[in-house]
């Protein structure tokens, strides 16, 4: 069904988006016709369509109210926020170096936080109702020994977005969140490339039998960020196949 929705006022700014989620949600918003604003940490060429690019540390509150206010004189006060970037050092907790696990915390939970606190300014500077879609994942409420860092801070980021959801609603700023499952892109893309034995047990165990795609969670990042959106606020949009609902006993597919 195609999207009747006029996004031409809305403005995106949007993180991580030389990524693969990010990428494919900031190039969704162009498309249905908001202004995009981008940044992410390599030094390389703005995303397709997005009006500006920058390249920011999420985990400098410097850089990211510099970027943020950059993107505003240049695209306008933001109406939307997606708080994509993120990253995830695999290893057990026991054996996490301090550096490793100070840096996914610093992007994955304050970074988030420095990001949302520079884009809600804006917006109540501009007094223009906004959105803001956090990038979660199931990792959050499904705890990962591999990759435990990472874990904790998603399920830190699930009581940030829903802390402020609550503390916005009364501005007209509505905040959520999409935990997406297994995503067919970055780290998770490259190791199914080198072994296809590994992506057949992966699709395996999710009991929808699909790995979820980047553009998947750009649409469900429409959903949520859409102007028609005007009352959903600190929900959690759980797109994972069913996975974070199965177990070994109950795989939720026929043998």
């Amino acid at each position: 069904m195609p999207d009747t929705v006029d996004w031409s006022g809305e403005v995106a700014f949007v993180t991580g988006a030389l990524g693969s989620i990010g990428g494919a949600i900031a190039a969704d918003l162009a498309a249905r016709g908001a202004a995009v604003a981008t940044c992410d940490m390599p030094d390389k060429a703005a995303p397709p369509n997005a009006r500006c690019y920058h390249r920011v540390d999420v985990a400098q509150s410097a850089e990211v109210d510099a970027w943020v206010q950059a993107a505003a004189d240049i695209c306008g006060a933001p109406t939307i926020g997606i708080i994509c970037a993120g990253l995830s050092i695999p290893g057990r907790l026991t054996e996490a170096s301090d550096a490793d696990w100070s840096r996914v915390i610093d992007v994955n939970l304050t970074g988030a936080y420095y990001t949302a606190r520079a884009i809600v300014r804006q917006m109540l500077i501009a007094k223009v109702p906004g959105r803001l879609v956090f990038i979660g994942s199931w990792a959050a409420h499904a705890p990962h020994p591999q990759i435990g860092a990472y874990s904790a801070s998603k399920a830190g980021l699930r009581a940030l977005v829903q802390t402020f959801a609550l503390e916005l609603a009364e501005k007209s700023i509505l905040v959520n969140e999409v935990a997406p499952g297994i995503v067919d892109g970055g780290l998770s893309r490259e190791l199914f490339r080198r072994d296809p034995a590994l992506e057949a047990r992966t699709r395996g165990a999710i009991p929808a039998d699909r790995i979820i795609a980047p553009e998947d969670v750009a649409r469900d990042v429409a959903f949520l960020a859409s102007p028609a959106n005007r009352h959903t606020t600190g929900s959690v949009l759980v797109s994972d196949g069913g996975l974070s609902l199965a177990s070994v006993m109950n795989p939720g597919r026929h043998p």
